[in-house]
């Protein structure tokens, strides 16, 4: 069987998660390449794979089918440009750049070339949302009034982190809540309107918000509360949805382990 040959496009922390998932499929992946400005932070990679280190990804094309773009959001566009006009397939890490404009310069590019492409949302595959879903798709639900999401932690970012680097940054509604906004959407549709604040608590990262609430409104009449903050002294991680007939929530300590979660239920009118 070939093997799908794949670039690791940015070498930082999240990197660390993918390239060990990659390894641990020897005999459907082979990483062939790895694009870093610095050769000594991507050197952890090719020490484990004999992959070929580049500063651009121009220059190994010819040596990959697939790429994980794993680089700060505000660095993406023309690398995915790069791979998209090449016919290469991508994996974009969330969320999907550092503002609107470059987001939608990058969805242009992949329906313009037709690269296959997908963000990485993996909140949608795990055992305890899954069941969140089933539960809120059931008619036994009934007609859904209120989708709800509620995350609260405190996060220490150290300094040089591409988080809090001006020039790099995004803040935490955009790099972090971009899951629990796809999570509310992936299980209550389309949001038609949206209204809401953030706050940057921490004098010493200016355009760093990390609190943010929100309120939704889908397009089938339900409403939405979406609550998350990385300055919070107290961890709560919730999701769920109330219906006409019945609700299902899924809670547990941590704002970001899901293997914390207690399974879906529902519960049935009194």
């Amino acid at each position: 069987m070939t093997r799908i040959r794949v670039a690791i496009v940015g070498t930082g922390g999240i990197a660390h998660v993918h390239v060990r998932e990659l390894l641990a499929l020897p005999d459907e992946v082979e990483i062939t390449a790895v694009i870093d400005l610095d050769a000594e932070r991507a050197s952890w990679v090719t020490a484990s794979t004999n992959a070929t280190f580049a500063t651009d990804v121009a220059e190994v094309l010819d040596v990959i089918d697939a790429a994980y773009v794993t680089t700060p959001p505000r660095a993406r566009v023309d690398v995915i440009r790069t791979l998209a006009e090449a016919g290469k397939a991508i994996f974009c890490e969330k969320p999907i750049a550092g503002t609107v404009e470059d987001a939608r310069h990058i969805r242009d590019i992949v329906d313009s070339t037709g690269a296959p492409f997908m963000v990485g949302f993996m909140r949608r595959y795990h055992p305890p949302y899954r069941a969140l879903k089933q539960a809120a798709d059931d008619p036994a639900l009934g007609r859904p009034l209120q989708f709800f999401r509620r995350r609260l932690g405190y996060l220490d970012i150290p300094q040089g982190n591409w988080r809090v680097t001006p020039g790099s940054l995004t803040g935490l509604t955009v790099e972090s809540v971009s899951h629990d906004i796809d999570l509310l959407r992936w299980l209550g549709g389309d949001v038609v309107e949206a209204s809401g604040e953030v706050i940057e608590s921490r004098e010493t990262l200016p355009g760093y918000d990390d609190t943010m609430t929100a309120t939704l409104r889908f397009a089938n009449g339900a409403s939405g509360l979406l609550q998350v903050g990385w300055s919070a002294f107290v961890e709560e991680n919730e999701v769920g949805v109330l219906g006409t007939e019945s609700a299902a929530v899924i809670d547990g300590a941590g704002m970001c382990a899901p293997t914390a979660f207690a399974s879906a239920h529902a519960a049935n009118r009194v």
